[in-house]
């Protein structure tokens, strides 16, 4: 345990997952704003705007604020509504039932292991920290899942001011942490984001492969959280 003083983890499967699935939550608000697209149209929607917008994650900065991460979710909510063929007019209305779907008890779930993974790390005595792709509303939906008192920080892209992997992200976080790079450990299931964005600015990274997808013969691969606790060990 003397290698590491920070241990920080991605959110979104990897800490937690969507219940039945993002698709599902999102066409449940759609619904109860009278709109009917079908889940594949949806997901094929959703995937498109988004795919976009990933594409130039890890390159962009922008304005860490709240009007920022406003306006770019009613961006994406448009565009997905352009796609559907729906009236961009029904946005606001959309939005607010898209928050209030996730903000429903049981939509974002902890994995089986987490609680207790992160009980041990606390009780090792190492700091622990939250990196990942999310907008204002992360340490909200932390208290949600009841994991905000794990972690001495949560730093979400949106209050960065960009996504991961861009250098910046990282760095901040170690600067919160007043930690070395060389003296953190990042653990996330997203092999460009999290894992080449925490070694690109020198800290240590552990590629969380829940599914055994394998393809990255350089990284250290991990099935679930329980096998962290052996490699810290």
């Amino acid at each position: 345990m003397d290698r590491y003083d920070l241990v920080t983890f991605d959110m979104g499967y990897t800490l937690m997952y969507f219940y039945p699935s993002e698709d599902d939550i999102e066409l449940c608000a759609y619904r109860a704003v009278g709109l009917n697209p079908s889940k594949a149209d949806l997901a094929a929607a959703r995937k498109a705007v988004w795919g976009e917008y990933n594409a130039q994650a890890g390159v962009c900065t922008f304005e860490p604020t709240q009007e920022r991460n406003w306006a770019l979710q009613e961006e994406m909510g448009g565009r997905i509504l352009d796609h559907l063929g729906f009236d961009r007019a029904l946005l606001p209305r959309v939005l607010l039932a898209i928050d209030e779907a996730y903000s429903t008890p049981g939509v974002m779930r902890l994995y089986p292991e987490t609680l207790p993974v992160l009980n041990t790390l606390r009780a090792q005595g190492l700091r622990l920290g939250v990196i990942s792709n999310w907008s204002w509303n992360l340490e909200r939906r932390a208290e949600q899942m009841g994991l905000a008192r794990y972690f001495d920080f949560m730093l979400a892209s949106a209050r960065a001011g960009c996504d991961k992997p861009h250098p910046s992200i990282f760095l901040q976080a170690l600067g919160f942490a007043a930690v070395s790079p060389k003296r953190a450990i990042h653990i996330g299931d997203s092999y460009e984001a999290d894992v080449l964005g925490a070694r690109g600015v020198g800290m240590d990274a552990l590629w969380l492969d829940r599914k055994g997808l394998g393809g990255h013969p350089d990284d250290r691969a991990i099935r679930d959280l329980t096998e962290l606790l052996t490699i810290l060990a």
